[in-house]
């Protein structure tokens, strides 16, 4: 059952992955090449509600969690389904963004968990500031981090959870965490095939190394869903960044710094971003994706943007970037939540 809806859901996403006009038409069209079915030309929208919106039917127990696997210690949050003790759940590796909390998530991670999910939430790579974003600062190490959603999954697979499922890991993301996993899951992928049975990446920064556009292809047949939006400034579908740095007075444009502060070899739009990822997926790779309105940056992992974790986000970050506020249309509701849990 969950697969003829995951099914019915990719269909519904490659019928209105690509909204037109401006720097997206180019998308649009690139799009159409990979869409034989011209369904996004006899479909109007995407837009569908679920069996899978608002929370699930588990109660949740959240609580800080210390582990340990191949002589690390991470810590974060482990979110578990309340149910019989014998009960096993399928697990989720949960990967943060640059310089985010994983409190920032909170919504987000409880609401996949109450849908009967084990959600393991690492904090490690969490700590920086302003200071990151301007030449010269220290840089968070990407690839280690890749190494640190690896470590995570394969604690899961090793029994550490005792409710987890081991032969039923996905790896989840946002930003940072969501080209993360896609490079942690295609390390996998070489290493323990089968293990990661699929991959949702929100926002996925294709600035990440090892870069997810170069990695995807070896992910082979474990299903990966790509979401971005419109309207994010940092991390868009396609094109330029167009995000601030704002630090008191002091103004400049995000993508004026990304050769110093990422390399030269980034370019302005993170080498293709969520788009080139999209395109470089391997044709044996059951790969979708899909754009969501009225979402920036940080509100794309809320259902509406007013949860308590995407609030403490946009204080956090709007000290050093400033971010374009998007307001839903009455009534809208941000699908992020709900079609990851219908692709799982």
């Amino acid at each position: 059952k969950r697969a003829r809806v995951g099914f019915a859901l990719a269909l519904a996403m490659l019928a209105g992955a690509m909204l037109a006009g401006g720097a997206r038409a180019g998308s649009t069209r690139r799009f159409l090449q990979r869409d034989p079915a011209r369904m996004a030309e006899r479909v109007e929208s995407a837009e569908m509600i679920t069996p899978f919106r608002g929370a699930g039917p588990y109660d949740i127990v959240r609580e800080f969690y210390e582990w340990e696997y191949d002589n690390h210690t991470s810590r974060g949050y482990l979110f578990t389904p309340v149910a019989t003790p014998d009960k096993k759940f399928p697990a989720l590796v949960f990967g943060h963004g640059l310089c985010a909390k994983a409190d920032f998530y909170e919504h987000m991670t409880t609401v996949l968990s109450s849908w009967g999910y084990v959600v393991l939430v690492t904090n490690e790579f969490s700590e920086c500031d302003y200071t990151n974003f301007l030449p010269g600062g220290e840089q968070i190490n990407t690839t280690e981090y890749v190494g640190e959603l690896t470590r995570n999954a394969k604690y899961l697979a090793s029994g550490g959870v005792e409710e987890a499922n081991t032969s039923a890991i996905a790896m989840v993301g946002h930003s940072m965490g969501g080209g993360g996993s896609i490079s942690a899951a295609a390390m996998l992928e070489e290493s323990d095939p089968g293990l990661i049975k699929a991959v949702i990446a929100v926002a996925p920064w294709n600035g990440v190394q090892p870069m997810p556009s170069a990695q995807i292809p070896k992910l082979g047949k474990t299903p990966t869903l790509l979401i971005c939006s419109a309207g994010d400034s940092l991390v868009p579908c396609s094109g330029p960044v167009t995000t601030e740095i704002v630090v008191g007075s002091f103004r400049m444009p995000f993508a004026s710094v990304i050769p110093q502060i990422h390399g030269q070899h980034h370019g302005v739009d993170w080498n293709g971003g969520v788009l080139a990822i999209y395109e470089n997926a391997s044709e044996v790779t059951p790969a979708m994706l899909a754009v969501v309105r009225d979402a920036n940056h940080l509100t794309i992992v809320d259902s509406d943007g007013t949860h308590y974790g995407t609030k403490i986000a946009e204080e956090y970050f709007s000290r050093f970037l400033e971010f374009p506020k998007v307001d839903l249309r009455p009534g809208g509701i941000l699908p992020t939540i709900e079609y990851s849990v219908a692709w799982l």
